[in-house]
């Protein structure tokens, strides 16, 4: 038995989600059952997840550790929780260790310490001294060959991109948060500079209506649409994307895409500043101290077709895809799944 634990919505974002969601298809994939999500955010994500069949349990907003541990012990303890979330605190691991015989943490930022028994990070960060104040028992695996790639971009690697010679289509996502900022300082840049060109905006899952008023006060002729289940065939098609600094930056460079990445969110910046320090993909720092004219600038930058190939290039290094199948073999190695009673009868 595996649950997972997790948040989303508008101020932690989607992306998280996703890849959990996908690593679970993953695990029932290899033959294990009994997943189930323990999940805070709203309705949407329940929706989302009840969508792929899972069994979903609905957590209050800011839920309590005491009312979370009440709440799991309703339930049969697990061979293995997986986590990952914002909140992934020591005190939430300790808690969660109690109800399973394995702990899992999924932690891009490494700005906690931890008890766990897995921690994994699939960004290109230095190992945080927080990791100096955790448990000598936690085993921890940091790297972008850890990143957790969903399955439909794994043909992306394999294929030859051909780069237009002018920027006939954008696209631009940012995840499902409330990243209006980002959003619509883009869309005036895109106005200025590319206003003829058949842009496309991603808002996410949630109702995006106000926010899609006023991009299109701006780019009457945008594509304003929630989330789309093809992500990788639009970045693919795309000339030129705007993408967030957590798990877009990536899914662009797999599919080859010259992108300009925005910090959404603060914890966002080191992720950020990392990945452009070693690939050729533009920084423009945190949505709320992003300049009009910088992005102005970024747009000029990559207007040529050689520009833009060697960003889509370059980047495409980083990423190999095979980060999900590495942290499984890893985490789930034969001698776990041994111990675990809940795999499928062959």
């Amino acid at each position: 038995m595996i649950h997972f634990r997790t948040r989303g919505g508008p101020f932690q974002g989607w992306g998280n989600v996703h890849r959990l969601a996908s690593f679970a298809q993953l695990c029932r994939e290899r033959g294990l059952t009994g997943l189930r999500f323990f999940v805070e955010g709203p309705p949407e994500i329940q929706t989302f997840l009840q969508d792929k069949q899972f069994e979903t349990i609905a957590l209050k907003e800011d839920i309590s550790l005491d009312q979370e541990a009440a709440v799991f012990s309703r339930y049969p303890s697990a061979d293995v929780i997986v986590m990952e979330m914002l909140e992934c605190h020591y005190d939430r691991q300790k808690m969660l260790k109690e109800h399973c015989d394995m702990l899992v943490v999924f932690d891009d930022l490494l700005d906690h310490y931890y008890c766990a028994d897995w921690v994994v990070c699939g960004q290109l960060l230095p190992n945080y001294a927080n990791i100096e104040l955790s448990d000598p028992s936690v085993r921890l695996l940091s790297g972008l060959e850890y990143f957790l790639c969903r399955p439909h971009f794994l043909e992306y690697p394999k294929r030859s991109r051909r780069y237009s010679k002018a920027i006939d289509n954008v696209l631009v996502m940012f995840g499902g948060g409330r990243y209006d900022v980002a959003y619509l300082k883009v869309a005036r840049a895109i106005a200025d500079r590319l206003p003829d060109v058949n842009s496309t905006f991603i808002l996410g899952h949630g109702n995006m209506d106000h926010l899609a008023n006023k991009i299109s006060a701006v780019l009457p002729n945008a594509e304003l649409i929630g989330g789309v289940g093809d992500i990788q065939k639009r970045l693919w098609e795309c000339d030129l994307a705007f993408v967030s600094g957590g798990y877009s930056k990536l899914e662009a460079a797999i599919t080859q895409t010259p992108a300009v990445v925005v910090a959404t969110q603060w914890h966002q910046m080191p992720l950020v500043e990392q990945f452009c320090a070693a690939y050729p993909m533009v920084n423009m720092g945190y949505m709320g101290f992003m300049q009009l004219e910088t992005i102005k600038q970024a747009i000029d930058g990559l207007a040529l077709c050689n520009a833009r190939e060697q960003s889509g290039q370059g980047c495409a290094q980083a990423i190999d895809g095979k980060g999900m199948s590495r942290v499984f073999d890893a985490v789930f190695g034969q001698n776990s799944i041994d111990r675990l009673d809940t795999r499928v009868p062959e």
